[in-house]
């Protein structure tokens, strides 16, 4: 689940894809995992709801890396089992970090963008998984003193991403409604085995 890409340029893994807008090789990151890139042609994409992506690098030495996590932390799941541990933000967060690190990332270098946390499935609830998820974030950020450089949270509509590390940049784009709505049947699934009590449009961000 947890997917450190290989570092030697333009060996790729076997599900990755060539995506010639992007001009690069993307790596789709499934909900509780994470993965690494340091080449120019490596991108590394999600598709979020109310789960949020922690897009890390350290722009010096160009590695870096994104998560995707649906919980903020196991206390609010009845799940023990440690083969779930990165679904959960605290695990997320601290296993990106010291991979990046692993590949020569220095800490002290280290910035980070947030992304998803969208009211897609309880959005009736002001408490809402995104909102609690986009809370995490911050504070845990906040707290281990990496710079939030920029967000994009919140709201009703799910976001497909697409980090390139190298140039520390993040292309996001709103699915169709249709997307949308498997987003949604996914993450309830999801929901339900760890229980918590055409794109339209794209921005860049720099």
């Amino acid at each position: 689940m947890n997917e450190t890409m290989s570092r030697t340029k333009h060996n790729h893994r076997t599900d990755d894809y060539w995506d010639a807008r992007l001009e690069g090789y993307v790596h789709m990151v499934q909900p509780g995992g994470f993965a690494i890139a340091s080449y120019p042609d490596q991108i590394l994409g999600t598709l979020l709801g109310s789960c949020v992506s922690a897009c890390i690098c350290d722009p010096f030495s160009g590695i870096g890396g994104l998560n995707h996590f649906l919980l903020p932390s196991r206390n609010e799941a009845s799940s023990d089992n440690d083969h779930d541990a990165a679904r959960y933000g605290v695990h997320a967060m601290e296993m990106l970090i010291n991979e990046l690190q692993k590949l020569g990332a220095k800490r002290s270098r280290l910035q980070a963008k947030l992304f998803g946390g969208a009211h897609i499935v309880d959005i009736s609830s002001s408490d809402s998984v995104g909102a609690r998820n986009q809370k995490f974030a911050t504070e845990f950020l906040s707290r281990e003193g990496i710079a939030i450089t920029a967000t994009n949270l919140g709201g009703n509509h799910a976001r497909r991403i697409f980090f390139r590390p190298t140039l520390d940049k993040v292309l996001v784009m709103i699915p169709e409604r249709s997307v949308v709505q498997k987003v949604k049947a996914a993450e309830s699934q999801l929901r339900r085995r760890l229980p918590d009590r055409s794109e339209t449009g794209r921005v860049e961000l720099f």
